[in-house]
């Protein structure tokens, strides 16, 4: 009788194992460009669950544009997924991140490219993990460009923003392309013309100070307002057009782009002519932005020992080279093998917006760094596209820009 209680409660045992491993469903939320990123994303999902068959995910897919929302929203009702894909690690949530310096271990983030990894700690902690790493610049319609006879210089020898709206008016006239320029409409993507000119908004070293020079920025926000005016499709950055910046470019409509690195998968699949990256024009400086994406994973999740095993994973030196090639990214863990894109474009594309990070100012890494910047984003892109449509003045919108920045340090304190 005792042999068969024995068994019977060995049989419960490796039952209630068996359901702990099958519940290890993570709930993870991410955002993709297309149809072909989700595809690619859960193809590598599957490879992971395929080697650890007791990790399994419910995959979440939420517009970019909503992952604030998002957040808000969790927190407010204290449910939260168990990893999140993140660009930013917003105050809403930070209280429930785990630490990876805990987590993981301390040394863990010395792997990861600096400036991106800076943006990922908080005080003593490490609040996220580094997935890859983006870099803001201008694609070019090379095809247009020939068509037109102008040639297009080397990446150390580019243009000046005078000199650039030049050639792609030209090049639009003798081409026949609709429009010279498309600039994506985003506070991140219009912020590389202010770096441009030297203006950034906090300083580069501790303790964090607001340093901005408000003539200097009038300056180039005035500048940025006569490009949308002078190089842009009508309408575009005010808000009074609908016009999809990426898919006018892919449409062959406009000669020069501004956006960044994560385009070029799409336009290596999609662009029916020839393309290449950069030169991006510069100002008094040339300037990128670093950007990216982070991992997040909750400390309120029941499983959160496997979310920091898949964290573990996917940011590993291998898992990053194949993640890189698969996304068209460029990989954040700097002991990832040399990435093979598989296309001739793309692999220069990624190499030449990797050149415009390296020819970045220090500030173009620490404003995304501190996390007094994050407040400030959701104010610059209202500002500026008030100020392009006129509705209030460009000293108006950076005045905005450093009331938040401000307000962003005392809450800090």
């Amino acid at each position: 009788m005792r042999i068969k209680t024995l068994a019977g409660a060995l049989a419960l045992a490796t039952l209630a194992m068996m359901t702990d491993a099958a519940a290890a469903q993570l709930k993870l939320v991410w955002y993709v460009d297309d149809d072909a990123q989700e595809k690619a994303l859960r193809t590598l999902l599957d490879k992971y669950t395929a080697a650890h068959p007791e990790t399994t995910f419910d995959l979440q897919i939420t517009p970019y544009d909503g992952m604030l929302q998002k957040f808000q929203q969790y927190a407010a009702s204290g449910i939260m997924p168990d990893l999140s894909l993140t660009s930013s690690m917003e105050p809403v949530i930070r209280p429930f991140l785990a630490d990876f310096n805990k987590e993981i271990g301390p040394d863990w983030i010395k792997d990861f490219v600096k400036g991106w990894a800076d943006g990922a700690r908080l005080g003593d902690q490490v609040i996220a993990a580094p997935l890859d790493v983006t870099s803001t610049g201008v694609f070019l319609n090379a095809d247009a460009f020939k068509k037109a006879g102008v040639e297009i210089p080397a990446q150390d020898k580019g243009w000046t923003w005078d000199e650039f709206t030049k050639k792609i008016k030209d090049v639009s006239q003798k081409s026949g392309t609709r429009y010279p320029m498309v600039w994506d409409i985003s506070a991140s993507r219009f912020i590389v013309y202010p770096f441009q000119y030297g203006n950034h908004i906090f300083s580069e070293q501790e303790p964090v100070k607001v340093v901005m020079n408000d003539a200097a920025w009038v300056k180039s926000v005035e500048g940025f307002v006569g490009l949308t005016k002078d190089v842009m499709p009508p309408g575009l950055w005010s808000g009074a057009s609908s016009d999809n910046p990426k898919e006018l470019f892919l449409g062959g409509q406009a000669v020069a782009y501004m956006s960044g690195s994560w385009q070029i998968p799409t336009l290596a699949a999609k662009a029916k002519f020839a393309w290449q990256a950069g030169p991006t024009p510069g100002g008094t400086v040339r300037s990128s932005i670093y950007g990216g994406d982070y991992l997040v994973a909750f400390n309120t999740s029941p499983h959160l020992k496997e979310a920091v095993g898949f964290i573990k994973w996917i940011t590993s030196p291998d898992v990053q080279a194949d993640y890189g090639k698969t996304f068209g990214v460029i990989p954040a863990n700097m002991k990832a093998a040399k990435v093979d894109y598989g296309n001739e474009a793309a692999s220069n594309a990624v190499k030449i917006m990797q050149g415009e990070l390296d020819a970045s100012p220090a500030y173009a890494a620490t404003d995304q760094a501190w996390p007094e910047m994050q407040p400030v984003w959701a104010v610059i892109k209202p500002a500026i596209t008030q100020a392009v449509a006129g509705q209030i003045s460009p000293a108006e919108a950076v005045a905005q820009i450093r009331k938040s920045a401000e307000e962003a340090i005392e809450a800090g304190r």
